[in-house]
């Protein structure tokens, strides 16, 4: 199976924060599932700020957005 790139932005306060360099994964599921464990590290941080409606993209390697995960305090 090939491995392609994907990247994995950031809307924080709703400003794009752009990942320049991505990650690689054999598929689109492997990406999603990557994204979503950012979510939930960047939500267990004690000091995130729940109402900075921070949204974790994931984007395949033409920019296609495959899915994206809200950041929810736990």
């Amino acid at each position: 199976m090939a491995v392609q790139r994907y990247y994995f932005p950031i809307i924080h306060n709703g400003q794009l924060q752009p990942d320049d360099e991505g990650e690689q994964f054999s598929s689109a599921d492997q990406a999603d599932d990557y994204g979503a464990r950012v979510a939930c590290d960047i939500g267990s941080d004690p000091d995130y700020d729940q109402a900075s409606g921070t949204v974790v993209l994931v984007l395949g390697s033409a920019g296609a957005e495959i899915a994206r995960h809200a950041v929810v305090s736990e």
